[in-house]
């Protein structure tokens, strides 16, 4: 009888034996509370260049090259943006906030 109590008393700790760590995810994951790629025609993104574009009026948006989306209290959209400017064509980042109550404000506006 003493022969199956050993077997038996060690069956529960083989089965709980740790895992071998995974491996981290890749770089390329968005990261939780990170900004992430949307597609530049898209609706909301066509009224984020809106709002940009009204409250920059010395800048005229040619286009967006790149649009991104970040969840926060509402949603910021930071775009990546052609403009023609006085002195000439440039690139801009604009990030504007689409607040809860589906107001949009412009937050930044840098040229690259």
């Amino acid at each position: 009888m003493k022969k199956w109590i050993f077997p038996m008393l060690a069956w529960p700790l083989m089965a709980v034996t740790p895992q071998h760590p995974q491996p981290s995810a890749p770089a390329s994951q968005v990261m939780p509370g990170g900004y992430q790629l949307v597609e530049s025609d898209a609706a909301e993104v066509q009224t984020a260049k809106a709002t940009a574009q009204n409250a920059m009026s010395n800048l005229r948006i040619e286009a967006v090259l790149e649009a991104y989306k970040q969840v926060v209290a509402g949603m910021n959209y930071k775009l990546i943006c052609q403009v023609s400017a006085p002195d000439g064509a440039a690139t801009w980042e604009f990030v504007i906030w689409h607040q809860l109550d589906d107001s949009w404000k412009l937050t930044s506006a840098r040229q690259l």
